[in-house]
């Protein structure tokens, strides 16, 4: 089996109302131990193949396997490190906290101090990642590629902006990596990066245009080095038959999941505007007493306050940080890991309820106090409940429109959408047309507010049963918009 295969692969991408083909019939096979170098000129299709084979795009016709294993199958890259020409890191972190939240993604992944030496960045641990300058932050990049313990490393312009030492330790770490057998594709427009490879890669293989399609195909192929000299030192017991593939290893989703958590966690209390603007919502409340709520009578609008807040969090917030990671390419460079798509959007979800649960307990707090609205524990815990349970299917809502809308207009976009939540919710009474009323019963957001007044005894339908069915039906119909836009968003193209 192959570590990657390419089977008569063509890609086409709309170019204005027409297609334009990209590739062509293409095929290649990288077996294990290869170092294949991938060139051709601006425009011919190197970076479309590299995105074919991680999976951030999909084959118009052909079939593409990673590790013998569709590439959009998160397993497919457990023994893979990447390092991508186009990518960033998130603000506010730092840089050992990201090669820990990428260690937790591989299930071999090598120790931090074992990677801090490799790429030769010792004493830059608590140096924000973003701060980093141009040679050191690809150090990073590379740093990360290697945490995995990967068998196959695919690197996109390695090189750029390295100083002069940091060039010579990754040629350093090249040449241990082929002594350890490991397979790399690199895709390299430095003319430095020739002569190395020429000494190194065991195959050069080219990418022409399409318009420049020579008669042998597509791609053109010349071997280098039969012998390969990096390999020269390594004892001849520790070849494998050319079918071997690493061993799979069962990834620990509950690190994986804590880890990334944490890591969504630091993200929100490093961004205090963030976090200020959306807990200020909760200073409504006072002023709820100056228009003369106070006790039982001032229970349905808080409950309304609540619901507005929620919303804001898991729709308006939420989507808006996923639109920020999607234009910074923080998003691309995750995709190029195993980390489960359902993982990240757990971490996410729990990160927004978290904040939902401290809001509503600032918002009773603040009520009881002066609005002096009382409640005993059994219906406070109902209400808190309720208003949890039933915000979730929107906070999936809220991760689809994050990777739906251009991350240009998500902003005015998702601010304008909450507008409609009243009316969709039915809490704004509408006589006409009928069919907007019939509409509005048959939308989650209805159901929710029927969900969350029962919790209250306020204008309760006694269809708890229904209401129930109807978010639970939101909750999965909203589960399946969230991984197609995920595995379709273009921005990591």
């Amino acid at each position: 089996m192959n570590i990657i295969e390419l089977k008569q692969v063509s890609k086409v991408v709309p170019k204005g109302f027409q297609q334009k083909p990209i590739l062509q019939d293409i095929n290649l096979i990288v077996q294990r131990g290869e170092f294949v170098w991938l060139r051709g000129e601006n425009g011919a299709g190197k970076t479309t193949i590299l995105n074919l084979i991680l999976g951030f795009l999909k084959p118009s016709s052909g079939e593409v396997e990673l590790m013998g294993l569709s590439p959009q199958n998160a397993n497919s890259k457990i023994h893979v490190g990447v390092v991508l020409q186009e990518s960033q890191f998130p603000t506010n972190v730092k840089v050992k906290e990201l090669i820990e939240l990428f260690r937790s993604y591989y299930p071999n992944s090598l120790s931090t101090e074992e990677i801090f030496s490799k790429v030769n960045l010792k004493g830059k641990e608590s140096d924000w990642a973003t701060k980093l300058n141009g040679g050191h932050k690809q150090r990073l990049y590379f740093a990360l590629a290697l945490a995995g313990n990967p068998e196959l490393l695919v690197l996109d312009e390695p090189t750029k902006e390295l100083d002069p030492p940091g060039y010579e330790e990754f040629w350093q770490q090249i040449k241990l990596c082929r002594q350890r057998g490991i397979t790399i594709l690199m895709v390299t427009n430095y003319q430095a990066d020739w002569d190395k490879l020429n000494t190194l890669a065991t195959r050069c293989v080219t990418v022409h245009k399409i318009t420049e399609t020579p008669a042998e195909g597509q791609l053109t192929q010349e071997l280098i080095n039969l012998k390969d000299k990096a390999l020269e030192d390594q004892p001849e017991n520790t070849t494998e038959p050319d079918n071997f593939l690493p061993e799979t290893y069962s990834q620990n989703i509950p690190r994986i999941f804590q880890q990334q958590f944490w890591f969504e966690i630091l993200q929100l209390l490093r961004t205090p505007v963030f976090l200020i603007a959306t807990l200020a919502m909760v200073g409504f409340v006072p002023l709820l007493k100056l228009q003369g709520l106070k006790g039982e009578g001032a229970t349905e609008t808080v409950v309304y306050l609540c619901g507005i807040i929620l919303f804001t969090i898991v729709i308006d917030r939420l989507g808006k940080r996923i639109a920020v990671e999607r234009s910074e390419k923080w998003l691309k460079l995750l995709r190029a890991t195993p980390l489960p798509p359902t993982i990240y959007m757990a971490a996410k979800i729990a990160t927004s309820l978290l904040i939902c649960i401290v809001s509503l307990l600032l918002i009773f707090g603040l009520a009881s106090w002066q609005l002096e609205m009382r409640m005993d524990l059994t219906q406070g815990l109902a209400l808190i409940s309720s208003l949890i349970l039933g915000i979730i299917p929107f906070a999936i809502l809220g991760l689809a429109l994050g990777y739906l809308l251009d991350p240009k207009s998500a902003d005015p976009i998702l601010s304008l959408s909450l507008i409609l939540v009243p009316v969709a919710c039915g809490s704004i009474p509408l006589t006409r047309p009928e069919i907007v009323q019939d509409l509005i019963a048959f939308s989650p957001f209805y159901h929710y507010r029927q969900l969350v007044l029962s919790a209250v005894n306020l204008n309760y339908d006694n269809q708890l049963f229904l209401h129930l069915l109807w978010l639970l039906w939101a909750c999965a119909a909203f589960g399946l918009l969230a991984a197609w836009s995920y595995q379709r968003d273009r921005t990591v193209q």
